[in-house]
């Protein structure tokens, strides 16, 4: 039996990629003999990580798949240069192979004053030390993997979809939409996740001081200090007719999706979106920045109404367009239903066995 370990942060709501390898823990095949070895979000405290590499000392494994996204290792990815050393002596000592799944690529088009030639330097050095470590690379979309790829080179990788979740939680419209305050024939546009900048926060609030009809919802918090003061200059800016709920508990996330008539997402910058993957989960259309990632999924998919990143009068006119147009929410949704059925988390999880199995076999021969 193949026993792989599984590092990343508490599948407890706090982060959504704790929540996203929990999901996908869930859907392995069985035959699998699976741990679950966490760290924190963000920590400053050392031995927290160094701890999580330690536990693999008890229970060899065949495989160690970390679920990686710089923020989880420390404010700037700090603790990295703690945890991956440690990783890769500890899974050379024991003859483990490692996983590295990329839920976003740092490099040069995502750093910003001040100190940006020692900060490109910094990156470049973090994404090389990630691949030293990694046997083999996932990443969750090809603009992920290319922007990666743009600081240094992987023996190893291939593109897996995030994978769609089917634990949906069905509630009626109106009850759904009166959780949140609102009665059942007002029109809710919503945003839902965490707060960061790069989601276009400011566009989302652009939109909603020009629709005083509609009712506009930003479904989520600050998840970390570090964002904080951003948290509270949306809050500052909000029209009225926009509301925010702050981090939601597990029950409010789902009944969020079962509430709102139409999902806007203004990102400024993403690699891949779990959001997106639980938009789909519940059918809902999206509006959404004509950013690569979701680019790319209209190439294959035309499943997405784009508008120009940061143009709030386009994306006011999109939402305006597809709500008065009922044919044109059919074919998005028809859309939606195709991809989930080929990216559904199901299939994806196979794919994770195929590669764990390769893996060893490679090792093995």
């Amino acid at each position: 039996m193949t026993k792989v370990t599984f590092i990343s942060t508490p599948d407890d709501g706090s982060c959504g990629i704790g929540t996203y390898t929990g999901t996908l823990l869930k859907n392995l095949d069985t035959s699998l003999d699976i741990r679950h070895v966490t760290v924190p979000l963000g920590s400053w405290n050392p031995f927290s990580y160094l701890a999580a590499v330690l536990q693999l000392k008890g229970d060899h494994s065949d495989v160690v798949h970390v679920q990686h996204e710089y923020g989880i290792f420390g404010p700037k990815s700090l603790m990295s240069w703690l945890f991956f050393p440690a990783l890769y002596v500890i899974s050379n000592i024991f003859g483990e192979e490692v996983v590295i799944t990329f839920h976003s690529a740092w490099n040069d088009e995502t750093i910003g004053p001040p100190l940006m030639g020692l900060k490109k330097i910094y990156v470049r050095f973090n994404n090389s030390l990630l691949a030293a470590v990694a046997d083999h690379a996932i990443f969750l979309s090809d603009n992920c993997k290319e922007r990666f790829l743009q600081s240094t080179s992987l023996s190893s990788y291939e593109v897996l979809p995030h994978g769609v979740q089917t634990d949906t939680v069905e509630i009626d419209s109106a009850t759904a939409k009166e959780t949140f305050g609102y009665k059942p024939e007002e029109t809710l546009i919503v945003e839902p996740g965490y707060v960061r900048p790069e989601k276009g926060y400011e566009t989302f609030l652009d939109v909603a001081r020009n629709a005083p009809d509609y009712e506009f919802l930003i479904a989520g918090g600050n998840q970390n200090e570090d964002d904080a003061e951003y948290m509270a200059n949306i809050s500052q800016q909000a029209p009225e007719n926009v509301q925010i709920t702050g981090v939601l508990n597990d029950s409010e996330f789902h009944a969020v999706f079962n509430a709102a008539d139409l999902i806007l997402l203004p990102y400024e910058e993403v690699t891949q979106s779990g959001i997106f993957n639980w938009c789909v989960a519940y059918e809902l259309p999206v509006i959404a920045s004509d950013e690569q990632y979701f680019r790319n999924l209209n190439t294959q998919w035309n499943c997405v109404s784009l508008f120009d990143s940061g143009n709030a009068d386009a994306a006011l006119a999109n939402v305006r367009e597809l709500l008065d147009d009922e044919d044109q929410r059919t074919r998005l949704v028809a859309a939606l239903k195709d991809y989930r059925k080929s990216q559904s988390i199901d299939g994806v999880a196979d794919k994770h066995v195929k590669t764990y199995q390769q893996l060893c076999d490679s090792s093995a021969a």
